[in-house]
C-alpha cells in the first residue's frame, strides 16, 4: 500500500510510525506490529501505532529520524506487513527458562542494537535475565556480542589497565583517582564508563564537570597513547554499543542481573583491548551485595570471565558500608577528587584509591602491597598525579587549571544538624543516595548532599550533618519532603 507521508517533528530511539486505523487493518498490522516501509531502495522496518485523529486514512506519519533514514525529502512511502524478528521467539525461550546458544544471544543483541525489537521484547529480555540468570556460557557470549555490537580500539602502547567498581556506594569516585595515577606512572588506561543508572553520580557525569566526555573511539585512543589515560563516557562511542541500550532498558526499574552485569563490565573492557583489569566489590548492608560469600562468588565469575576473553582480572572485595568521600553528586564529587589531587580533601576516598592502585601494581608488576601504598601515596605528594590529571583535563577539552574553589554546587541549600550528642554510628547509603537523586543528581551537575561526618565521630549537638544541594528551589523542597534521616547518632 503506498502513503502520503505526514512529517512528524518527533524523535524516538527506534524507527516509529503512525497510522489511521482502517489503514492499519487494510495492511493487516496491529498496535505494536511493524511493517515495512520502501521508498527507492532504501528500506526501514519501523514499529506501528494506530489512531483515529493525528493522521488521516490515506497518510502515514513518519517520526523525524525516520523520515531522514528513508530520504528526508520523501511524499509517498510504500508500506507492507513484515514478522517480528527470530530474536523475539529466543527471547520467549529465556522466558520459559531454557539456555540460549551463542548465536540466538547474537542475534538479540544486534536486533536490539538496530532497533528492530519493540520497547516491550527488548524489557522481556532483560526480565528473563533477571529471572532465569545466565550460565557462564551464556555471560561469554553475551559479552562476546555486546563487544561486536560496536567499535574496538586497540592500544598499541603498554600495558593497558583499566577499572571498575560494580557501584552501591555513594560517591567512591576513586577511578578519577587511580587513571591519573597509574598513568603517571607510566601505565596505559582507556577508561570508560557509563553514566548513572541508580547512584547520583557515575564517574562520566562527574569527569563531566571538569571535561569533555563525549569522545570518539579515535580520540580514546588518541589520548591514551599521548597522554596515558582519558575518562570517557562509554555511551558517546560505539564501543560495546549494545550496553548503553541494555542499560536503558534496565534503569527504569533499576534491575542488574548477574550475567549482563558481568557482561557490562567486561564487554567495555574487552573493547578497549585492556590486559590486566581491576575489579572494585564493595560489601555493605545496603552495597549491591551484602554478604562475603556473595562477593567472593561475584569475584569468581569476573575471573574466570575475565580468563575465557583473554584478560587478567582480580577482583578485589572493599568496604561498602558507608559512602566513600563527603561529597555526592557531580560537582561535590569532581571537588572531592581535586581537593585531593591539591594534597587534602577527604582521607578516606583518597585511602581507597591509594589501595586499588597498590593492588593493581602488585597484580601487574609483582610490587608488594605495602609498597605500592607508598608508590601511590608518593605520585599524589610529588604532584605528579595532578600534572597527569590536567593533561588529561586539557586533551579532553577541559580547562586544566580548573581548581576546587572553582566548583560550586546548587545555589539552593539545607543543612540537617545533629539533635543530639552521640557519636555517628551509621551513614546510610540509599538514604543519601536518594536525597542527591531527588534532589537533581546526576542531571542536574550541581545537585547532591555533602556530608559532615564520618562514621566514629563525635558530634555535639548543633553540629552539621549533611547539606543538601539542589539548581531549583522545587527540588530542594522534594528531596527535604522525603523526611530521610540518613545519619544515625547513638
Amino acid at each position: 500500500m503506498r502513503l502520503r507521508v505526514k512529517r512528524l517533528d518527533i524523535e524516538a530511539d527506534k524507527p516509529i510510525v503512525v497510522m489511521h486505523e482502517e489503514d492499519a487493518r487494510r495492511v493487516g498490522t496491529y498496535p505494536g506490529g511493524r511493517v515495512e516501509l520502501r521508498h527507492g531502495d532504501r528500506t526501514v522496518v519501523a514499529i506501528v501505532n494506530v489512531t483515529k485523529r493525528a493522521v488521516n486514512p490515506g497518510e502515514i506519519g513518519l517520526y523525524a529520524d525516520t523520515c531522514e533514514e528513508l530520504d528526508g525529502g520523501l511524499d509517498y512511502v510504500d508500506v507492507q506487513p513484515t514478522s517480528e524478528p527470530k530474536s523475539v521467539m529466543y527471547i520467549r525461550k529465556k522466558l520459559d527458562g531454557k539456555h540460549l546458544s551463542p548465536g540466538e544471544i547474537y542475534e538479540i543483541i544486534m536486533d536490539v542494537v538496530e532497533e528492530r525489537l519493540t520497547s516491550a521484547e527488548a524489557a522481556a529480555f532483560v526480565a528473563a535475565s533477571y529471572i532465569h540468570g545466565f550460565n557462564m556460557d551464556e555471560t561469554v557470549a553475551l559479552t562476546e556480542a555486546i563487544v561486536a555490537s560496536g567499535d574496538i580500539i586497540e592500544i598499541s602502547k603498554g600495558p593497558v589497565v583499566d577499572k571498575h567498581c560494580i557501584g552501591g556506594v555513594p560517591n567512591n569516585r576513586t577511578t578519577m583517582l587511580f587513571v591519573p595515577i597509574m598513568a603517571s606512572l607510566g601505565f596505559y588506561v582507556p577508561k570508560t564508563s557509563s553514566r548513572a543508572i541508580t547512584s547520583p553520580a557515575g564517574t562520566a557525569d562527574t569527569m563531566e564537570v571538569l571535561a569533555r566526555v563525549d569522545l570518539s573511539a579515535d580520540e580514546i585512543k588518541e589520548i591514551t597513547e599521548s597522554v596515558g589515560g582519558v575518562m570517557a563516557w562509554g555511551g558517546g562511542t560505539r564501543i560495546a554499543a549494545a550496553d548503553d541500550k541494555l542499560i536503558a532498558i534496565r534503569r527504569p526499574l533499576a534491575l542488574d542481573p548477574r550475567g549482563m552485569l558481568l557482561a557490562s563490565i567486561m564487554a567495555k573492557k574487552r573493547a578497549v583491548s585492556s590486559d590486566y583489569v581491576l575489579i572494585d566489590i564493595p560489601v555493605g548492608p545496603e552495597a549491591k551485595l551484602s554478604s562475603v560469600r556473595k562477593a567472593d562468588e561475584l569475584a569468581e565469575q569476573f575471573v574466570i570471565l575475565g580468563h575465557r576473553l583473554g584478560m587478567k582480572v582480580r577482583a578485589v572485595l572493599t568496604d561498602g558500608s558507608a559512602p566513600v568521600g563527603r561529597g555526592v553528586g557531580p560537582v561535590l564529587e569532581a571537588k572531592d577528587v581535586l581537593e585531593i589531587l591539591h594534597g587534602g580533601g577527604p582521607e578516606d576516598l583518597k585511602k581507597k584509591a591509594v589501595e586499588l592502585v597498590a593492588h593493581m601494581l602488585e597484580f601487574v608488576r609483582g610490587v608488594p602491597f605495602d609498597e605500592g601504598l607508598k608508590i601511590a601515596e608518593g605520585q599524589i605528594r610529588s604532584g605528579e598525579a595532578l600534572r597527569k590529571m590536567k593533561e588529561i583535563i586539557e586533551a579532553q577539552d577541559g580547562d586544566p587549571d580548573v581548581r576546587p574553589e572553582d566548583l560550586k554546587p546548587g545555589k539552593y541549600s539545607e543543612t540537617i544538624y545533629a539533635e543530639k550528642d552521640g557519636v555517628v554510628r551509621y551513614i546510610s547509603n540509599r538514604g543519601i543516595a536518594s536525597l542527591a537523586r531527588t534532589a537533581g543528581a546526576p542531571f542536574a551537575k550541581g545537585a547532591g548532599v555533602y556530608i559532615h561526618v564520618s562514621r566514629g565521630q563525635r558530634v555535639r549537638k548543633g553540629d552539621p550533618l549533611i547539606t543538601v544541594y539542589a539548581e531549583s528551589e522545587k527540588l530542594l523542597r522534594d528531596a527535604l519532603a522525603l523526611n530521610v534521616s540518613p545519619v544515625r547518632i547513638e
